[in-house]
This record gives structure tokens, C-alpha cells and sequence, in this order.
């Protein structure tokens, strides 16, 4: 079996610290900023999804697909209580419900007729 010289290292490891430092992905692993035109989410057997979080790593923001595999949007505030839900019901009519800050439920309106 052929051996790997020193030099041959030396220069792969050189090489793998230039990519990520010419990348710009730092410690953090933060891309920065991102411009895009489009975006395609595919499911991976366990839905497609964009979470956002704040500051403090709480969640803010679910834009993706449910189990029922319908699509919907739900937003929370800074204590992860959830706020606002768009989407579909079990019956897939849209749906919307609107929460109070502690969760607890304020409005809700189905789009079936």
C-alpha cells in the first residue's frame, strides 16, 4: 500500500483552511448575508422548512409543511408562545387562528363555507 508523504499532508490540510477561510464560514458557522432569486425546500421524509430565530435562540418564525403534509405558516413571541397559525385544517380548509401572548387561544376562522 502506498504511503502518504509528509508534503502531500501538509498541503491537504493548507488546502482545507484555505477553503474555509476564502468561504468566509467562521467558528459561529454563519453565511452571512444570502441573495437569492429562489428558493426550493424539498421534503426529506420529515417535511421541507424555514425556522427563524431570535436572539436568544428562540423560535419565531415556522414556514413549512405539517404531519397532515399541508403547508402552513406559524409565528411566536419572544417567550416561543405561538401567536399566529395560516394553514390547513385536518378537514384541508384553510385555517387561521390567533393566539394571546400566553398562548391561549383568541381567535380562529375556517375558510369552509
Amino acid at each position: 500500500m502506498k504511503q502518504i508523504d509528509f508534503k502531500s499532508f501538509l498541503i491537504g490540510v493548507l488546502s482545507a483552511a484555505l477553503f474555509f477561510v476564502l468561504t468566509g464560514l467562521g467558528e459561529s458557522g454563519n453565511l452571512g448575508d444570502i441573495v437569492v432569486n429562489s428558493i426550493t425546500i424539498n421534503d426529506d421524509g420529515h417535511g421541507g422548512f424555514i425556522t427563524a430565530y431570535n436572539q436568544d435562540q428562540k423560535r419565531t418564525l415556522y414556514l413549512g409543511t405539517g404531519k397532515d403534509e399541508n403547508g402552513y405558516v406559524q409565528t411566536y413571541n419572544q417567550y416561543e408562545q405561538a401567536t399566529a397559525y395560516i394553514g390547513s385544517n385536518r378537514d384541508m380548509d384553510g385555517v387561521i387562528v390567533l393566539n394571546d401572548r400566553y398562548g391561549g387561544l383568541g381567535f380562529s376562522q375556517s375558510g369552509k363555507q
